[in-house]
């Protein structure tokens, strides 16, 4: 029953939030590590993002800190992947065979800056693979915030605009009449939640970073889920079509890191099927 409500505050407004997918004894120890983690290997993500900056594309924003593919580095959260309030509310959009096609950390840290608005991939128009407008009036991901520490007025929590996703353009495309995409719109809200909790939205809501008021990092896990059908290879680096539509392009893409092979192994049965598409022997 939950499900269904999920699954319909989805179509009707573009969002919904699953309460207490990690459970309270658990979300305190998997936030530490990951932010362990993305201390430990954020010299060469600031590096990377750095020489994207560097072709002119806009890319992130000062103060957050940001870990690809952080599965790579501990699968303290694999467990909850397959939860029936996010996995099952995929598989009620997409069917059988859905996969995860993004995992990483984002890390808010006090007073970072203010994003810009846009949709995710494959929406995103910053990016070198994305659908042209207009979109056709139909979901093809799914994106997901899983809230580490509490999403509050103070913590950063992510602006968005209800019911956004039923346009079929973004800020990102820079062709929405009299809107600067950086600044605040009329209609926004901010997600408020728990830690534990999970923000689930169509991928085509407009949505922004938020600046953190508080004095503690605001701390979550982006998880996107995509259906068999939706090809996933440019956004996967080493890939034919990531050199082709990315690299040879000198472009800016929405893209990951191969699954390390190690890591693929270690994990439950019931999780691979979700990154079997990610591994590149």
């Amino acid at each position: 029953m939950q499900n269904k409500n999920i699954f319909n505050d989805i179509n009707v407004n573009g969002y919904s939030i699953a309460k207490n997918v990690i459970p309270k004894k658990d979300v305190s120890e998997i936030k530490e590590k990951v932010i362990k983690v993305q201390k430990i290997n954020n010299d060469l993500a600031e590096k990377d993002l750095n020489e994207t900056r560097k072709k002119g594309h806009k890319i992130g924003v000062s103060g957050v800190g940001l870990l690809k593919q952080v599965v790579n580095h501990t699968q303290c959260f694999v467990q909850y992947l397959d939860h029936e309030l996010v996995l099952g509310v995929a598989e009620m959009f997409f069917g059988d065979y859905v996969r995860i096609s993004c995992t990483d950390c984002v890390i808010n840290y006090p007073g970072n800056e203010r994003g810009y608005w846009h949709a995710d991939w494959p929406y995103n128009g910053t990016n070198s693979t994305h659908i042209k407008t207009p979109y056709p009036d139909v979901m093809m991901h799914l994106s997901t915030i899983w809230m580490l520490t509490d999403f509050n007025p103070d913590s950063g929590s992510t602006y968005f605009i209800p019911k956004s996703f039923l346009k079929n353009n973004n800020p990102s495309t820079n062709n929405i009449p009299n809107m600067n995409n950086m600044d605040s719109h009329p209609e926004q809200k901010q997600i408020f939640g728990d830690a534990g909790s999970v923000y689930l939205y169509d991928s085509r809501l407009w949505h922004a970073v938020a600046t953190n008021n508080s004095d503690t990092p605001r701390v979550a896990l982006i998880i996107r889920y995509a259906p068999w059908w939706l090809n996933l290879t440019p956004t996967m680096r080493g890939t034919p079509d990531n050199k082709r539509m990315v690299i040879d392009t000198g472009g800016k893409n929405y893209d990951s890191i191969p699954l390390k092979r190690n890591v693929f192994d270690s994990l439950p049965d019931n999780i691979k099927k979700l990154y079997m598409h990610w591994v590149i022997d």
